[in-house]
This record gives structure tokens, C-alpha cells and sequence, in this order.
């Protein structure tokens, strides 16, 4: 995919994005003459399927955006109980961290960026979605490309918006969900319940899977995993239907890539997080020298540009690893310990460890490096909860020895059943899929507990705050509140 080439070739588009946001353009005076310098519009500018190819950048760029997948998609875990502020912060998310936020969302914008940028997204698809059929007669599978990508794209970034400003994500739920938009016109659309949401999600999904298995050439290589296919799309729809409590289309989805994607080797594992393969990959942000938008994963948490270790290691977590013989060899049972944190320093006999999960491609230590968006361990996880929830220990039991078979050195099946099975399951998610963006929505779906004691730590942050009730309203973002301004039909969760 020539990511930074077409993204040039589809700067009018980035043009026409800041007209369609859904955000923010109530207050617009209409008397405002906005001119497009490059002469091109929506209207003019897809004259054929590979213009709409080229548009496929726009989509890819915005997932790209430091807004979504290079930052704040792992900065969520800083609401989570793997991580505490340390006294290298600068505390530009104190209150994110300390779950002091409201609709104002004065510091650094945080949810207001996880709110537009996926919108922005999904404007960018819909430019495909919504003309591309004019020209399909051209050639059918080049089509199913090109809008299997872009409907895949839409379908993710409506649920990850679900799964942050939704309270209740079970698949039949009617509480409120989000504004599902397929058009590009600037509307001021009413939250949709969660299970209208969802059918928007599957719907695009499904439709995206069957595109995307009949195509005119492959959207990824061994090497570069830079576009959603047909295994993306399938591994999509795994993830929302564990999300939605759809046990049995999230074991069938997860299955079928099961089956494509091997696991990582010990050997290879190191290797997937600077850069050196693409082993179990399944989706990627590609990120390069030169691209947009700081495409620097986790900076947030741990700037390897700037030094600063802003977020660090919880202890009761660290503790979790197998660290067997890791004194003496420096590599311990475990092979994500090693490839996932480093020793920061210690401070009062304590160690510090701090994420190196995204220190950069191969030796470079800058936080330039792709940000792995699917990887075939997650639907490993995802077919072990979906069979241990539905009374399949054996399994539940086989998908969690083999993931840990792969990881651990040595390891020595075992057989849990019942509570010791699922909470397993939750602590080999919480250890696999660290500072991918997951933990925090694993807690909200499931205990909605969160205990982070910095006992241990030898630089805690005082104003740490270590627990957040199930109770507390701070499990649901709140809607920004220049949405609120600007969009007289939505509404606002509860508390805020």
C-alpha cells in the first residue's frame, strides 16, 4: 500500500473531511465562502475505481491520526489498573487517569478526540461507500476491494466509539448507543440504541466479509499488513460479537482466522514489536518516517523521543509474569516480559518498569513503529471466553494452553474449569494484549472493577487515585461537550 504517496494524491479529500465532521459545526456562520484551493469536490473527483482506491488513504490516514490508533487507542489503558502515574509526569492526563473527567474535557481533549476521530473515519468511508457503486460495472472484484475495505473501516470505527460512550453493550440492549452515520452530509443525528448500532456493525461487517473474499488481488503480503482483508474483517467481527455476548459468532469468526494465522514462535515473538516480522499479524498501522499526524504509539505513556516516563508499570501487575530465570539470563520464562517492559530504574530498593512494548523499528528507539491492531492471539482469547461462558471448558482449556505454549517456556498444560477458568482467561488477556487498548473495556464489560496499589512502586505519583467503584458513572465517557453544542438532538450520558 503506497500509504504516504496516496495520501498526497488525496489531499482534497482531507480538505472535504472538515466540512462532514459531525462535531462542532452547529455554530457555523452560514454567511462563511469556503473555497476548495484544489478545485475538487466529492461530486467531481471519483471518476473511476482506482480514484476510489485512492481515497482508501484518507480512511487509513485517519485510523493513523495520533487521535486514534497511534495514541490514544493504548492511552486508554492509563483508566485501567495496569499503569500509575509516576513523578516524571507532566500531568497532561492526571485527570483522565485519576477519573476526574466531564463533558468540558479541559485536559487535552481527550474524549473529545476519541469521539471525532473515529467520525472522521467513517466520513472518509463513507466518500466510498456511498458513490463507488456509479462506477462498479468497471470491475467487479477490483469494487469488492475497495468498498470491503472501506466497509470494514466504517464498522470499526463505530464500535470502538460504542464501547467507550455506551453503557450497556450487550448485543439486544436498548440503552443508549451512538449516532450511526452512512451519508456525508453535514446532519445532527440522535444517539441510535446499542442494538441498532450493532446491526450497523454486523451488517457492514458481514457485507465487508463476503467483498473481501472474492477479490482481484490481495490487499496484504507476508511482510506488510497495512490494510484490512478479509482475515481483519473476520477478526472485526470476533471482537464486537465478544463485546455483544454473541458467544457463538465470535467463536466462528475467531475460529476462521485461527485456522489461517499461526501463532509466533518464542523466537519470532520479539520481532513483531520493532518491526522485524509480521508474524500472527493480522491488521496494522503502518507507521513511516515523515508520515502526518505523530504517528508515535504509546509516547503518552512512555516517550522514548523525549525520555520521560510518564506512566509506569503497575507492580501487582508486573508480579503477574512468569520471571522465572530472569535474574540470572535477563530473559525470563515468560517471553513477553522481556518484549513488552524494561527497567526503568529503581528507586528505594524498588524497580520500576516502564512499556517498551512500542520503542521503535529495530534498534531505533524513537516510538516509531506500526501499531498492531489484530493479532491471531486475540482470537485465540476470544474463542477461549466465548467457549468457557458457554460451558466448553475443553476448549476454553485448549485455546488458553496453547496461546500460553507459545509464550512460556516449557509450559505444562493444566485443566481450570469454572471461575478459576474465566478468570485466567481475563488475566492471559490482561498479560497478552497489554497497552494494545484493551484492558480498560475489558474491565467495563466484565467486573467494570478497577484496583491499581502502587505498594511496591519507588516513584509513585501521591494524587494517584487506586480504585474506581463498579458503581461510578465514569465507566461511560462523556459525550464532548462541543457536541452538545453543536448537535441540539444528542444526549448526554448519566453524571456528567
Amino acid at each position: 500500500m503506497e500509504k504516504l504517496k496516496t495520501m498526497i494524491k488525496t489531499k482534497y479529500i482531507g480538505w472535504v473531511a472538515s466540512l462532514g465532521l459531525v462535531l462542532g459545526l452547529g455554530s457555523c456562520n452560514k454567511s462563511l465562502e469556503l473555497k476548495n484551493p484544489f478545485g475538487l469536490t466529492p461530486t467531481n473527483s471519483f471518476t473511476d475505481l482506482a480514484s476510489y482506491q485512492r481515497q482508501l488513504s484518507g480512511v487509513y490516514g485517519a485510523f493513523a491520526s495520533a487521535d486514534y490508533h497511534n495514541g490514544y487507542t493504548m492511552t486508554t489503558e492509563i483508566l485501567s489498573d495496569n499503569t500509575y502515574e509516576t513523578i516524571e509526569s507532566l500531568v497532561n492526563f492526571n485527570q483522565v487517569h485519576n477519573w476526574q473527567y466531564d463533558a468540558a474535557d479541559r485536559q487535552r481533549t481527550f474524549f473529545t478526540s476519541i469521539w471525532r476521530q473515529p467520525y472522521n473515519t467513517i466520513l472518509q468511508a463513507n466518500y466510498i461507500i456511498n458513490g463507488i457503486d456509479n462506477v462498479r460495472s468497471e470491475n467487479e472484484r477490483f469494487y469488492n476491494r475497495i468498498l470491503g475495505q472501506a466497509l470494514a473501516a466504517r464498522a470499526i470505527a463505530h464500535f470502538d466509539v460504542l464501547k467507550g460512550f455506551a453503557d450497556n453493550l450487550d448485543r439486544a440492549s436498548t440503552s443508549p448507543g451512538i449516532p450511526v452515520k452512512t451519508d456525508t452530509r453535514i446532519t445532527f443525528p440522535a444517539r441510535a440504541s446499542v442494538r441498532e448500532v450493532y446491526d450497523a456493525i454486523y451488517a457492514d461487517l458481514n457485507r465487508a466479509i463476503t467483498l473481501l473474499s472474492d477479490v482481484d488481488a490481495a490487499i496484504n503480503t507476508a511482510t506488510n499488513k497495512g490494510g484490512i482483508d478479509v482475515w481483519g474483517a473476520r477478526a472485526a467481527l470476533a471482537r464486537v460479537a465478544l463485546y455483544a455476548k454473541d458467544y457463538t459468532t465470535a467463536t466462528t469468526q475467531a475460529t476462521a482466522v485461527i485456522n489461517q494465522f499461526p501463532l509466533a514462535t518464542r523466537a519470532q515473538f520479539p520481532g513483531i514489536w520493532n518491526d522485524a516480522n509480521s508474524a500472527e499479524v493480522i491488521w496494522s498501522i503502518v507507521n513511516n518516517s515523515g508520515d502526518p499526524g505523530s504517528p508515535f504509539p504509546s509516547a503518552e505513556i512512555m516517550s522514548f523521543r523525549f525520555n520521560r516516563n510518564t506512566f509506569g508499570i503497575l507492580p501487582a501487575f508486573v508480579s503477574t509474569f512468569d520471571t522465572t530465570g530472569f535474574a540470572a539470563t535477563g530473559t525470563g520464562r515468560d517471553i513477553r516480559f522481556t518484549s513488552y517492559f524494561f527497567l526503568r530504574n529503581r528507586v528505594g530498593g524498588a524497580d520500576n518498569w516502564a512499556l517498551s512494548k512500542f520503542r521503535g523499528k529495530g534498534t531505533s528507539a524513537d516510538n516509531l513503529v506500526n501499531f498492531k491492531v489484530f493479532r491471531v492471539a486475540e482470537m485465540y482469547l476470544i474463542r477461549a471466553e466465548a467457549a468457557a461462558l458457554t460451558n466448553n471448558a475443553t476448549q476454553a482449556n485448549a485455546d488458553l494452553n496453547a496461546l500460553k505454549a507459545a509464550r512460556i517456556l516449557n509450559w505444562v498444560n493444566v485443566t481450570l474449569s469454572g471461575a478459576a477458568l474465566t478468570n485466567e482467561i481475563a488475566a492471559e488477556r490482561r498479560r497478552e494484549m497489554c497497552f494494545e487498548g484493551h484492558r480498560w473495556f475489558d474491565l467495563k464489560r466484565t467486573t467494570r472493577v478497577v484496583s491499581r496499589p502502587v505498594t511496591g512502586a519507588g516513584n509513585p505519583n501521591t494524587q494517584v487515585q487506586t480504585s474506581l467503584p463498579s458503581t461510578s458513572h465514569r465507566w461511560v465517557f462523556p459525550i464532548p461537550e462541543v457536541e452538545m453544542r453543536a448537535n441540539p438532538n444528542m444526549t448526554q450520558n448519566t453524571g456528567y
